[in-house]
Parts: C-alpha cells; sequence; structure tokens
C-alpha cells in the first residue's frame, strides 16, 4: 500500500512539473509569436519607409547580400526581386551578370567605412550602361536581429555630370576646334609660370596665324575655312607633348605653350624653333576639304596653306602673361614680314 501511495505521489509531482514546463513553453512560444510579429512589422515598416525614398536604396546584410530594395533600384537596374533579394547580384551565365561590377565596388568600400557620404563612382553595367552614382551608406545595428546592416543609397548623377561637362565645354573650349580658349589658355598658362618657377626651367609660348585665310573662306565659303582649321587643330595637337598646350585664340590664330624645357636657355630656344619648324612642316603639307552634299556625291578642295609663327621664350615670372602673349605676337608678325 507504502508502495502504491509513494508511486502516485510521485506521479502528481511529475504531472504538476510536466504542467509547469507546458506553461513555460506556451509563455515563451508566445512571446516568441510577439517578436516574430514585431520584427515582420519592423520590416514592413522599414520597407515602407524605403519605398518613399526616391533614388535607389538596398539593405545589405553583413556579408552584403541583399536584404531588401525599393521599387528605384528595381526599376533603375532593370532586376527583379527574386533574382536579388538573398542573392547580391543573378547569375546570367556565361560570366556575365544582372549588375556587374557593383559587388567588387561595394567590397572595396563599405567594409572599411561605417559611413560613406558623397561617394561618386562610374561604371559600364551589363544592361543599363555607363553610369556615375553619389553613394551614401550607413552601417547600423539592428537590435530585433542581433546583426548589423547596411543602408545604401545610389543616386544617379550621370545627366548631372553630362550637363556639367557640357557647361565645362563651352565655357572653356572653342566649339569647332575643341581646344581650350583664351580663358582655359590663361589659367594653364598661368600654371606653367608657376610650374616653371618651381623647377628652374624655360618655356615657350607660340603665336600662330595661318597665310592667306581670308581668301579660303571668300572663294568657298565659312564652312570649308571651318573644315580648314579643324584640321589645322588636328595637325597642331600631333606636333606637341601630351603636356603642352594648343588653344585656339580666336579666327585662324592658335597659341601654343610648351612645358617645362630645360634649365639651359640657348637649349631652350633651340628645343621651341625644332617644335615650331615641326609644326611649320606639318601645316604647309597639302589638305584635302571634303564637302558633304545631301543626296549628292562629296566635293574633295585641295588646298595649299602657309602658317607664320612667333615665339616668346620665358621663364619663371619674369614677364606677365600679357607682355609674353604680345612677344610672341610681334615675333609673328615679323616672321610674316620675312616672307613667312
Amino acid at each position: 500500500m507504502k508502495d502504491l501511495e509513494k508511486t502516485k505521489a510521485q506521479l502528481v509531482h511529475e504531472i504538476t512539473e510536466l504542467r509547469k514546463r507546458c506553461a513555460t513553453l506556451e509563455k515563451e512560444a508566445g512571446e516568441r509569436s510577439q517578436l516574430e510579429t514585431k520584427i515582420k512589422d519592423d520590416r514592413d515598416y522599414a520597407e515602407s519607409v524605403i519605398e518613399t525614398i526616391r533614388e535607389p536604396l538596398i539593405v545589405l546584410s553583413s556579408d552584403l547580400k541583399i536584404l531588401s530594395a525599393n521599387r528605384s533600384f528595381y526599376d533603375t537596374f532593370k532586376v527583379v526581386p527574386e533574382h536579388t533579394v538573398g542573392n547580391f547580384i543573378h547569375d546570367l551565365g556565361n560570366g556575365q551578370w544582372d549588375i556587374p561590377g557593383l559587388r567588387v565596388l561595394l567590397e572595396d568600400i563599405i567594409p572599411h567605412t561605417t559611413a560613406i557620404n558623397g561617394y561618386e563612382v562610374e561604371h559600364v553595367f551589363l544592361n543599363i550602361g555607363r553610369k556615375i552614382f553619389l553613394l551614401n551608406a550607413r552601417e547600423i545595428f539592428w537590435e530585433n536581429i542581433g546583426s548589423h546592416i547596411i543602408l545604401l543609397a545610389m543616386e544617379d548623377i550621370t545627366e548631372r555630370k553630362q550637363m556639367e561637362a557640357q557647361i565645362n565645354q563651352l565655357a572653356f573650349y572653342d566649339s569647332l576646334t575643341k581646344l581650350p580658349n583664351r580663358r582655359l589658355l590663361n589659367d594653364r598658362l598661368s600654371q606653367v609660370m608657376s610650374a616653371s618657377q618651381r623647377s628652374g626651367r624655360y618655356c615657350a609660348l607660340m603665336f600662330l596665324d595661318l597665310d592667306n585665310f581670308k581668301p579660303l573662306n571668300d572663294m568657298y565659303g565659312h564652312m570649308v575655312g571651318d573644315l580648314l582649321l579643324i584640321e589645322v587643330a588636328n595637325r597642331l595637337k600631333n606636333c606637341v607633348r601630351k603636356m603642352d598646350t594648343v588653344a585656339c585664340f580666336g579666327g585662324d590664330e592658335f597659341v601654343i605653350v610648351l612645358n617645362g624645357l630645360t634649365i639651359d636657355k640657348a637649349e631652350s630656344a633651340s628645343q621651341a624653333e625644332f617644335v615650331a619648324e615641326k609644326i611649320r612642316a606639318s601645316l604647309s603639307a597639302p589638305y584635302s576639304l571634303v564637302i558633304k552634299h545631301e543626296g549628292k556625291h562629296d566635293t574633295t578642295i585641295e588646298h595649299h596653306c602657309t602658317a607664320s609663327v612667333g615665339v616668346s621664350l620665358f621663364f619663371n615670372h619674369e614677364f606677365n602673361q600679357d607682355d609674353i602673349l604680345k612677344l610672341a605676337d610681334t615675333a609673328m608678325y615679323q616672321a610674316k614680314e620675312s616672307k613667312r
């Protein structure tokens, strides 16, 4: 009888403990359900906020996998959620990707900083071509999932950059020859003079004027004259180094600035004379100017042209810019008067 009562007491105790355990599990399940609901609500709220942002925005895990993205991201990169969420980029096969270069870009930038402000990057993407983006990123700790996530906003500034480049082109370059204009020439000349002061090297400025340019315009029109100026600009660029400057001074006048010759004046003068002779020979070669006619055969005009070149050697800041230009201009007219 005593053994039976003892067994009964043990069963009652075990049942009581089991009920307590069930109650604990039910409480934990309820808390887990509440937590899952809260996480879902937080995610839904975050995604709704993300959708209000106009530029492409993605939420990345610490290992750079996409957790979510807004509609602007999918529209910009022309991808769909099932190809991105949970992955980083979708493999199209043959070594091609939906968003080539984006992973490499982020691997280079994001792991090294917790905040990126206005990082400008240009890349050619497989399906959307060349784009320029302004990146802004923040790394934050999401308490509910116990992990760091990265918010990355990508503003497409391609059109703005193209417009800035067009404005810069109009402001500093001749519209016909695409050479630097007077404004940019002044800036380049100032830089060359400062470089001469630091290095102790002589520099040279050449003032060039085409001979008998007006008769060509009068005979064939300004269109042919423009063709000649474009060809002259191309030949001049081929006669100098990349570090030198060829500028359109106006009309049929050009200026060439030779940077960093030597520290010896006589040797520098000899170098400048060599380049001037190279230019003279190049410009005196025959020109074939092709006039295109819509619906008709093209017309080719053979033209011979000479040029008068004046050279001004300068060092440091012994002359100002106006004086250097005037000296070269005077030398150029002396060349014209001495039968070019």
